[in-house]
């Protein structure tokens, strides 16, 4: 099964790295253009694959307790706010998210620190002959997700971690990351998105999110639509598995919000949490914030040590950029990594809440993998004006494409393909009062958001 988001693309790097550092990047990224056999294969190759890649690097996935974290939407979110909250009890913890926003080193991180250049260019440069010795094997050569897996797991096996919070790619019966036996599976908020791929039903679709679902496992699902709720709830019931439905366990309340947090009254079978504050703002991350105490709390009943105040303290310290994340004021500059339709509608809620009333206008760009029709009759009619531009992938949906699309809905609509004399034209055309939105695509907003908070800086030091 590929995964339409890992493809050939061009990021801006932080500055630096040995050329250690740059041979292992290159190494990495040259699985996403490396020849492979065509003859069709069993979907389950993809699982047999990373099993004996890992197999050869004496199995690290053995060693470390992981949570996988499947779903549509609100995967990346919830993975974090865990990871926070375990860490603040005291652990050793493991992140592994994907895509990237501008370095790759963001997907791997233990207790909130990246992954060294150093440590990566050394498990790559361990990886490297067993991947290469992999190309002549039947199962063919491991690709881009899969060997970054398996870097994941061996950076949290020679860390030492206690638990590993690892965010599922696409689907999850067939996942890289499902190579994994988890402590909990954690299926967040499942709605359409890659249909070619998962199936075109959200029963077919919630039924691969729900292959993290292990016989007599423990399984927290976030509220859901009535379809993919009776499909989890079917598999837990076949697999024997324990699941805890997040909205008939959890009663939470939004009590007050700034463009930059929000505070909420979040209660449940464990205790009153009273009032927390989330540094994330939209309703959907609440609805993230308490499947991530859920599972916390599930987790605690399978042995994993909760000290009093690591739910409050995790969830105020959590860090997650690019989400309804407000970067700059006058205008006002939003920056958010939705890419499907549940995404963007999430996203729309926000906006209506934070800025209502306030002219928008709009830089928008998606890769053509994803629906970007259902995506623009979401955020399209929101906007005074959309721009419409190319995110930096391989496949990336034309301008031009997604120009005719969102012309249904907005009155003023431009066509601007470079990415950067977008962003500078939405800010040339706003007014103080108003709101620049960057999304669309991680592969957009990761390489303008950099960019934009150096200049944003540069200008308050100057005014300064």
């Amino acid at each position: 099964m590929p995964d339409p988001d890992e493809e050939p693309h061009q990021r801006c790097q932080t500055p630096l790295k040995s050329s250690a550092y740059e041979d292992a990047r290159a190494f990495i990224d040259g699985l996403l253009t490396r020849d492979r056999p065509q003859a069709a294969l069993p979907d389950t190759i993809k699982l047999r694959r990373v099993e004996v890649l890992l197999h050869r690097l004496s199995d690290p996935h053995q060693a470390v307790r992981p949570v996988l974290i499947a779903g549509t939407k609100g995967k990346g979110s919830t993975a974090a706010m865990l990871a926070s909250m375990i860490h603040a009890a005291g652990h050793r913890v493991g992140l592994y998210t994907k895509p990237h926003l501008v370095d790759y080193r963001e997907r791997i991180r233990v207790d909130d620190a990246l992954i060294s250049p150093e440590d990566l260019a050394a498990l790559v440069e361990l990886a490297r002959p067993h991947v290469e010795a992999m190309a002549g094997d039947p199962l063919g050569l491991p690709t881009y997700f899969e060997l970054s897996v398996a870097l994941a797991f061996l950076h949290f096996a020679r860390s030492r971690v206690d638990l590993a919070i690892v965010e599922v790619g696409l689907g999850g019966r067939l996942d890289a990351t499902n190579i994994a036996d988890p402590l909990v599976s954690v299926i967040t908020p499942v709605s359409y998105d890659h249909m070619d791929v998962l199936g075109g039903t959200l029963d077919q679709i919630a039924r691969e999110k729900a292959g993290i679902i292990r016989t007599e496992g423990a399984v927290v699902s976030a509220p859901q639509s009535p379809e993919p709720r009776a499909a989890i709830i079917d598999v837990c019931a076949r697999h024997r598995a324990q699941l805890w439905l997040v909205d008939e366990v959890m009663r939470w309340q939004a009590l007050d919000a700034t463009l930059y947090e929000q505070v909420f009254e979040l209660a449940g079978p464990w205790g009153d949490y009273g009032r927390l504050r989330l540094p994330l703002v939209g309703a959907h991350q609440l609805t993230n914030a308490a499947t991530a105490v859920a599972a916390a709390e599930v987790m605690a009943e399978r042995g994993v040590i909760l000290k009093d105040g690591a739910i409050r303290r995790g969830l105020a310290a959590v860090r997650w950029p690019a989400r309804v994340e407000v970067v700059g004021e006058r205008p006002y500059i939003v920056v958010d990594v939705a890419h499907n339709p549940a995404s963007l509608g999430a996203l729309r809620q926000a906006l209506e809440t934070m800025f209502a009333g306030r002219r928008i206008i709009l830089v928008y760009g998606m890769v053509a993998t994803h629906d970007h029709r259902a995506c623009t009759s979401l955020i399209a009619p929101l906007a005074d004006v959309v721009i419409a531009t190319t995110p930096q992938h391989v496949k990336p949906l034309p301008a031009r494409t997604l120009a005719e699309e969102a012309a249904r809905y907005a009155a003023q609509v431009e066509v601007i393909d470079d990415r950067r004399t977008a962003v500078q034209r939405a800010l040339t055309l706003a007014h103080p009062d108003d709101v620049v939105v960057i999304t669309g695509s991680f592969f957009l907003v990761g390489d303008v958001r950099d960019t934009l908070l150096r200049e944003l800086s540069q200008q308050a030091r100057t005014r300064a």
